[in-house]
This record gives C-alpha cells, sequence and structure tokens, in this order.
C-alpha cells in the first residue's frame, strides 16, 4: 500500500514522461532534425525524468 497523494504524484509523473515521449518521437521522426532539435528534446525528457525521479514510494503498513 503506498499513500494516495504518492500514487497520484506518480501517475502525474509517469503521464508526463510518457507525453514527452510521444512529443519527442513526433518532433525527432519528422522531417530533418536539427542538432537544435535534438538538445531541446533531451530536455523535454529530461524534465520530465526528473519529475519522476522527485516520486519516493514508500510502504505505508495498514492497521500499525
Amino acid at each position: 500500500m503506498i499513500k494516495r497523494r504518492t500514487w497520484e504524484h506518480l501517475r502525474d509523473a509517469l503521464y508526463r514522461l510518457e507525453a514527452a515521449a510521444e512529443d519527442v518521437a513526433i518532433d525527432i521522426g519528422t522531417g530533418r532534425p536539427t542538432k537544435t532539435d535534438y538538445v531541446e528534446a533531451l530536455g523535454h525528457l529530461s524534465a520530465a525524468v526528473r519529475d519522476l525521479q522527485d516520486v519516493a514510494v514508500e510502504p505505508t503498513a495498514i492497521g500499525e
């Protein structure tokens, strides 16, 4: 069991990571991306990963 707030934070961070990955796939997968495009894509993904790194999932005991 984890606290509801932790679960919601984790769910939201995973959603942001998924959205960032989709955005990058679209941005880099079309046309001829430049070095700047790759740098921006990496920044976008890095921000989403940092959000996920901030989530600490600690088990919560029931009845203690």
